[in-house]
């Protein structure tokens, strides 16, 4: 059993195959004429045969040089695939990147931000998945997950947590239901209506924060949380859809989040429009792959006027 060759065996083997003259093939190798032609005799000592026929006016290579050319450029080749395959995934530039994102992330911000990562950075391969908050959470925190994107995210354990976007909320009403005459709804006026949402344990920092700003404009209402959840979300459960369609009570969403609306239905804005931050969260420490894709996500959030500048 013949001797494993050296890489810088082979480059020298490759260079002189591809030149068919040791100067030339020197020169590309920076290496003094006497270094290459004595890698070569020790790359034939070590084969066991000939790789080049030599005389004063050419060289040429041996059958067995030829069938070695053929086996060492595929090694070469690969040897330096691997090479930048590894400084760039050391970058972040390739592998795979999962994010976990809550339902009200998906119409709107979320494309923007994937439209940008394709677009960037080509070769990472994308793994998302829709949950609710507290499972995101949980995802990431056991890096099941790389990055979250919830709303008003109930960190735990050893994340970092970021607001990259306060977006308005509104309502969401039965066409035929009495607030529906006006353009933008008084939040004063909701105080005796029945409020739909998704339960809280679900998301409780975000259902928190919905109820929290009703109560502060003298909502007194009944909450009724979902029964059956799926990612439509209001129109995943009957009940809730029936309801809020018959003009006995009102559910909340972003503008563009059921878009369009079902038929029946009609969005309104909130005065004052109450705000709901968007949050992205990983794990610390942040790997490279991960902090390109926060770098990515504020850039993208400056460039729509999301956070500001610097």
């Amino acid at each position: 059993m013949c001797a494993t060759p050296e890489l810088r065996h082979l480059r020298a083997f490759v260079a002189v195959a591809e030149e068919l003259h040791f100067s030339r093939a020197a020169r590309k190798l920076h290496l003094a004429q006497q270094a290459l032609s004595a890698q070569i005799r020790q790359l034939e000592q070590e084969l066991g045969v000939v790789l080049f026929h030599r005389t004063t006016r050419k060289v040429e290579l041996t059958q067995a040089g030829r069938t070695f050319l053929s086996h060492a450029l595929p090694i070469l080749n690969s040897v330096t695939t691997a090479c930048e395959q590894t400084r760039r995934s050391y970058a972040g530039e390739v592998g795979q990147l999962s994010i976990a994102y809550t339902p009200t992330v998906a119409p709107e911000a979320l494309p923007k931000f994937v439209l940008e990562l394709h677009r960037v950075h080509p070769d990472l391969q994308l793994r998302m998945c829709e949950m609710w908050q507290t499972d995101s959470v949980v995802a990431v925190n056991s890096s099941r997950f790389d990055v979250g994107f919830a709303r008003c995210p109930v960190i735990r354990g050893d994340l970092e947590c970021v607001s990259i976007r306060e977006e308005p909320l509104g309502i969401v009403l039965g066409c035929d239901h009495r607030l529906t005459t006006s353009s933008v709804v008084p939040i004063a006026d909701l105080a005796a209506e029945t409020l739909t949402i998704w339960p809280r344990s679900l998301s409780p920092g975000f259902y928190d924060r919905v109820v929290e700003t009703l109560r502060a404009h003298r909502f007194d209402g009944r909450i009724q949380e979902f029964e059956n959840l799926g990612f439509g979300v209001l129109f995943s459960d009957d009940t809730a859809r029936v309801e809020v369609a018959a003009g006995r009570a009102f559910s909340v969403a972003f503008s563009q989040q059921y878009a369009p609306l079902p038929e029946g239905f009609a969005w309104r804005p909130l005065e004052p429009p109450p705000t709901v931050p968007l949050h992205m969260f990983w794990k610390k420490p942040v790997s490279a792959t991960v902090d390109k894709l926060v770098h990515l996500v504020h850039e993208v959030a400056r460039r729509e006027g999301w956070i500001e500048s610097g």
